[in-house]
């Protein structure tokens, strides 16, 4: 891997940590022990959940970016291995 890969597996590493932190704040919220609870509020627990299903959108988005490189990087390698056998 190179300094600029590297940078950015970090830089994914990180948004993917922040997003599960947002995903659980959320689920505590709108789902768990934390839900808020009266009527008039309801509206916020919607919102809780709609945060939820972007984060978990997004971060799965991040995942499918992650596996991608990771396809890539393999099949340079192949390549390479390929062409140093040939």
């Amino acid at each position: 891997m190179t300094d600029e890969s590297d940078k950015i597996q970090s830089q994914r590493d990180d948004a993917l940590a922040e997003l599960s932190d947002v995903i659980e704040q959320a689920r505590y919220k709108s789902l768990g022990e934390g839900r808020i609870r009266s009527p008039e509020k309801e509206r916020i627990r919607l919102k809780y959940l709609r945060v939820i299903i972007s984060a978990l959108s997004t971060r799965r988005k991040y995942l499918a970016d992650k596996d991608l490189e990771e396809l890539s990087e393999r099949l340079d390698r192949l390549e390479e291995h390929r062409d140093i056998d040939s």
